[in-house]
């Protein structure tokens, strides 16, 4: 079956300085698996700091009016990729759980 990933940006901070440069992004991933979604589902949030030394003179700026979704997650894509790729291991844990390292046995004198 198939893992889907929905990543939505659900904040943007921005430096108090009139520039606008965004400084945090908050965003949600919903992972889902379609072969049992109400128990194979994991949620993650995270927020991460943009690098803002640059200001708006930096290589690529967008100023804020212009920002898309696509172009702020593109900043942190490879965050998003690690999210993603942890998420869907759980979801493989819970669908088929490591066998224990260790198991408890009866004692040999009983």
């Amino acid at each position: 079956m198939a893992i889907t990933h929905t990543e939505t940006v659900r904040d943007l901070i921005v430096l108090n300085d009139g520039t606008d440069v965004v400084s945090e992004i908050d965003i949600g991933i919903v992972s889902v698996d379609d072969s049992d979604p109400s128990n194979l589902t994991r949620t993650s949030y995270a927020t991460y700091q943009v690098d803002t030394s640059g200001g708006t003179s930096a290589s690529g700026f967008v100023a804020y009016g212009s920002l898309t979704e696509d172009v702020v997650k593109g900043w942190i894509s490879t965050e998003l990729t690690e999210i993603k790729t942890n998420a869907e291991a759980w979801i493989e844990s819970v669908k088929n759980p490591p066998s224990s390292s260790e198991v408890s046995k009866t004692l040999p004198w009983n």
